[in-house]
């Protein structure tokens, strides 16, 4: 039996899933920037996927990738290290994504 715990891990394994081996490897290099680890980028991923979705937009990975590497940049000098999820949800509600587009373009 999955608990919270596991599922969510089993959940943010999975995006990897969907990305090429090129795509696969610019994440890698923009986790290794930051402290971070790859749990954390899984969540803010999905966290921002959802936000997008439920205004009706859409991001290509290299705009998700280069958006969670600003929000890990912009927290990255803060002690304690703050949630890269909870700091991505919070900077999208506050300022939104330029590099997203609406889903009718």
């Amino acid at each position: 039996m999955l608990n919270k715990t596991s599922l969510s891990k089993l959940i943010v394994m999975d995006w990897k899933k969907e990305l090429s081996d090129s795509e696969l490897n610019e994440w890698a290099e923009v986790m290794l920037q930051h402290s971070f680890d790859e749990e954390d980028w899984g969540h803010a991923r999905t966290s921002l996927l959802k936000l997008l979705s439920s205004d009706r937009k859409t991001a290509k990975e290299n705009a998700i990738r280069s958006y969670l590497s600003c929000c890990a940049e912009s927290v990255g000098a803060t002690h304690p290290l703050p949630s890269l999820q909870e700091s991505v949800i919070e900077l999208y509600k506050q300022y939104g994504m330029d590099e997203a587009n609406n889903n009718s373009d």
